[in-house]
């Protein structure tokens, strides 16, 4: 004969709450398991996006190679997605102990010491006690970049009117005129509208490069340095 069980009867409503309450239990878990993942993600990002920095070849000395160390400085930072922290494109959250807050401070940390760290000692010690890196950055492109630096300007155009080929190879002479010839356009930049007015400037500029090349050849090709002035 079956027993007969003491154990009150459970309603299908009753069955059907304690369903509902595993259900929140269980979901209750499942994002305290995903928000750990997502946690640790973001750990693993900040990880990676702080990774060592290279130096850059050229150290910040002065106005006279700041387009140098800037280009090379941007290119390293944007290789690492870290440039936002010297374009001030990535902003400083407003709280400072949540998750973003810790990332940014760490991140600008590293940005700023690599900054410290690639430029004379001298520049260094006028900056240092700047603690935001875009600040850092701002104010060297103010003090260093030269743009519209007559003195700059002048200096450079008097090297270019200097340069010969000497004992360099016909692409080595190229080459350094080239970078005389960059450093120029950048100190002294010539600002236009009109179109017509710019092809003209690009045609005259192009003809004053073709001089300077031309002067400053080796004797070596002195008949095609002549053949060359005579076709133009």
């Amino acid at each position: 004969m079956a027993e007969i069980s003491d154990a009150p009867a459970v309603t299908s409503g009753e069955l059907a709450a304690i369903l509902r309450a595993m259900d929140e239990k269980y979901r209750a878990l499942f994002d305290a398991i995903s928000k750990q993942a997502s946690s640790s993600k973001s750990e693993a990002e900040i990880k990676e996006e702080i990774h060592p920095l290279q130096m850059p070849h050229v150290k910040l000395e002065g106005p006279e190679n700041y387009v140098s160390w800037a280009e090379h400085a941007e290119t390293i930072l944007v290789s690492r997605k870290l440039e936002g922290y010297i374009l001030g494109t990535v902003e400083k959250p407003e709280e400072e102990g949540s998750k973003e807050g810790q990332k940014w401070r760490a991140a600008n940390a590293l940005v700023r010491a690599w900054l410290l760290s690639s430029m004379s000692s001298q520049i260094a010690k006028q900056v240092e006690r700047i603690k935001d890196a875009s600040e850092i950055w701002r104010l060297l492109r103010g003090t260093y970049s030269g743009v519209g630096n007559e003195m700059l300007a002048c200096k450079i155009q008097k090297e270019l009117q200097e340069l010969s080929q000497g004992e360099r190879t016909v692409v080595e002479y190229v080459s350094e005129l080239k970078t005389l010839w960059s450093d120029l356009d950048y100190y002294d930049p010539v600002e236009m509208e009109c179109g017509k007015c710019i092809e003209k400037h690009s045609k005259w500029t192009e003809r004053r490069r073709v001089r300077d090349f031309l002067n400053g050849l080796h004797p070596m090709f002195e008949n095609r340095r002549a053949a060359l002035y005579g076709s133009g």
